[in-house]
Protein backbone atom coordinates (compact mmCIF):
# COMPACT_ATOMS: atom_id res chain seq x y z
CA UNK A 1 0.00 0.00 0.00
CA UNK A 2 1.39 3.42 -1.05
CA UNK A 3 2.27 5.63 1.51
CA UNK A 4 1.29 4.14 4.68
CA UNK A 5 4.89 4.26 5.52
CA UNK A 6 5.36 0.15 6.09
CA UNK A 7 7.24 -2.30 3.74
CA UNK A 8 4.43 -5.08 2.76
CA UNK A 9 6.26 -7.56 5.44
CA UNK A 10 5.94 -4.80 8.47
CA UNK A 11 2.02 -3.79 6.93
CA UNK A 12 1.42 -7.54 7.41
CA UNK A 13 2.83 -7.86 10.77
CA UNK A 14 1.23 -4.48 11.88
CA UNK A 15 -2.86 -5.55 10.67
CA UNK A 16 -1.19 -9.04 12.38
CA UNK A 17 -0.83 -7.17 15.61
CA UNK A 18 -4.40 -5.09 15.46
CA UNK A 19 -6.50 -7.76 14.67
CA UNK A 20 -4.87 -9.61 17.76
CA UNK A 21 -5.08 -6.29 19.92
CA UNK A 22 -9.08 -6.53 18.54
CA UNK A 23 -9.54 -9.78 19.54
CA UNK A 24 -7.97 -9.47 23.23
CA UNK A 25 -9.82 -6.12 23.43
CA UNK A 26 -13.33 -8.33 22.84
CA UNK A 27 -12.61 -11.57 24.71
CA UNK A 28 -10.71 -10.07 27.44
CA UNK A 29 -11.32 -6.39 27.89
CA UNK A 30 -9.23 -4.45 30.27
CA UNK A 31 -11.32 -3.69 33.74
CA UNK A 32 -11.95 -0.22 33.66
CA UNK A 33 -10.77 -0.25 37.32
CA UNK A 34 -7.26 -1.19 36.26
CA UNK A 35 -7.42 1.41 33.19
CA UNK A 36 -8.39 4.03 35.95
CA UNK A 37 -5.30 3.21 38.02
CA UNK A 38 -3.29 3.62 35.29
CA UNK A 39 -4.93 6.81 34.51
CA UNK A 40 -4.65 8.07 37.76
CA UNK A 41 -0.91 7.56 38.06
CA UNK A 42 -0.04 9.86 35.60
CA UNK A 43 -2.19 12.34 37.64
CA UNK A 44 -0.06 11.54 40.44
CA UNK A 45 2.93 12.40 39.27
CA UNK A 46 5.18 15.67 39.95
CA UNK A 47 7.79 16.04 37.03
CA UNK A 48 8.55 19.20 38.72
CA UNK A 49 9.32 18.00 42.09
CA UNK A 50 12.17 16.22 43.84
CA UNK A 51 11.77 12.53 45.00
CA UNK A 52 12.79 11.64 48.30
CA UNK A 53 12.90 8.05 47.70
CA UNK A 54 12.21 4.97 50.46
CA UNK A 55 15.06 4.40 51.97
CA UNK A 56 14.07 2.34 54.76
CA UNK A 57 10.81 0.67 56.49
CA UNK A 58 11.15 -0.66 59.78
CA UNK A 59 8.88 -2.30 62.31
CA UNK A 60 9.16 -0.68 65.45
CA UNK A 61 8.93 -4.10 67.30
CA UNK A 62 9.08 -3.99 71.61
CA UNK A 63 8.47 -0.11 71.73
CA UNK A 64 6.34 1.04 74.05
CA UNK A 65 2.68 2.20 72.76
CA UNK A 66 -0.31 3.46 74.36
CA UNK A 67 -2.33 1.98 71.22
CA UNK A 68 -2.73 -1.77 69.70
CA UNK A 69 -1.14 -1.33 66.47
CA UNK A 70 1.60 -1.37 64.17
CA UNK A 71 4.40 1.32 64.29
CA UNK A 72 6.79 1.56 61.46
CA UNK A 73 9.62 3.75 61.18
CA UNK A 74 10.34 5.03 57.20
CA UNK A 75 13.27 7.16 56.09
CA UNK A 76 12.81 8.57 52.26
CA UNK A 77 15.91 10.01 50.94
CA UNK A 78 16.18 13.09 48.39
CA UNK A 79 19.09 15.45 47.09
CA UNK A 80 18.42 18.52 49.31
CA UNK A 81 16.42 16.33 52.41
CA UNK A 82 15.44 13.50 54.39
CA UNK A 83 12.05 12.72 55.86
CA UNK A 84 11.98 10.55 59.26
CA UNK A 85 8.61 9.26 59.58
CA UNK A 86 7.23 7.33 62.46
CA UNK A 87 4.03 5.74 61.20
CA UNK A 88 1.37 4.45 63.92
CA UNK A 89 -1.82 2.73 63.71
CA UNK A 90 -4.61 3.95 66.05
CA UNK A 91 -7.83 2.94 66.89
CA UNK A 92 -9.40 6.29 65.05
CA UNK A 93 -6.92 6.44 62.04
CA UNK A 94 -3.10 6.77 61.69
CA UNK A 95 -0.49 9.16 63.33
CA UNK A 96 2.33 10.20 61.90
CA UNK A 97 5.16 11.87 63.55
CA UNK A 98 8.53 13.02 61.84
CA UNK A 99 11.67 15.14 61.04
CA UNK A 100 12.54 16.57 57.90
CA UNK A 101 17.01 17.25 58.20
CA UNK A 102 18.04 19.60 57.86
CA UNK A 103 15.00 21.81 59.03
CA UNK A 104 14.21 24.79 56.58
CA UNK A 105 10.76 24.12 55.60
CA UNK A 106 8.12 25.69 57.75
CA UNK A 107 5.35 23.68 56.47
CA UNK A 108 4.76 20.37 54.95
CA UNK A 109 1.43 18.53 53.42
CA UNK A 110 0.17 14.72 53.55
CA UNK A 111 -1.43 14.65 50.02
CA UNK A 112 -3.74 10.93 49.89
CA UNK A 113 -4.28 9.25 47.03
CA UNK A 114 -7.83 10.79 46.87
CA UNK A 115 -6.56 14.15 46.91
CA UNK A 116 -6.92 15.19 50.23
CA UNK A 117 -4.36 17.24 51.56
CA UNK A 118 -3.36 17.98 55.18
CA UNK A 119 -1.04 20.85 56.60
CA UNK A 120 1.45 20.67 59.09
CA UNK A 121 3.59 22.76 60.42
CA UNK A 122 7.18 22.31 60.77
CA UNK A 123 9.17 23.43 63.79
CA UNK A 124 12.95 25.41 63.50
CA UNK A 125 14.25 21.62 64.57
CA UNK A 126 12.33 20.27 61.40
CA UNK A 127 9.71 18.31 63.86
CA UNK A 128 6.32 17.57 62.38
CA UNK A 129 3.08 15.48 63.34
CA UNK A 130 0.01 14.54 61.54
CA UNK A 131 -2.74 12.63 62.97
CA UNK A 132 -6.41 10.70 62.68
CA UNK A 133 -5.70 10.18 59.25
CA UNK A 134 -7.55 7.68 57.23
CA UNK A 135 -5.44 5.10 55.91
CA UNK A 136 -4.51 4.39 52.51
CA UNK A 137 -2.05 5.49 49.82
CA UNK A 138 -0.45 9.00 50.33
CA UNK A 139 2.62 11.16 50.44
CA UNK A 140 4.49 13.84 52.24
CA UNK A 141 5.36 16.99 50.25
CA UNK A 142 7.71 19.95 51.37
CA UNK A 143 8.61 23.29 49.94
CA UNK A 144 12.37 24.29 50.68
CA UNK A 145 13.52 27.95 51.04
CA UNK A 146 14.92 28.04 48.31
CA UNK A 147 11.61 27.13 46.19
CA UNK A 148 12.69 23.60 45.67
CA UNK A 149 9.30 21.56 45.92
CA UNK A 150 10.32 17.38 47.41
CA UNK A 151 7.52 15.04 47.15
CA UNK A 152 8.08 11.50 48.95
CA UNK A 153 7.34 8.21 46.82
CA UNK A 154 3.56 7.07 47.61
CA UNK A 155 2.61 4.94 49.83
CA UNK A 156 0.22 2.97 52.10
CA UNK A 157 -0.46 4.40 55.92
Amino acid sequence: MPGHGYADEEYDDVRLLAALNDLYDHDDPVPEGVLEAARDAFLWRDFEAELARLLEENPLVGQPTRAAGDQRLLTFEAEHLTFVVEATELAHGRKLVGQVVPAGPQELWLESANGVRTSAAVDALGRFSLAQLPAGLARLRCELPDGTCVVTEWGAI
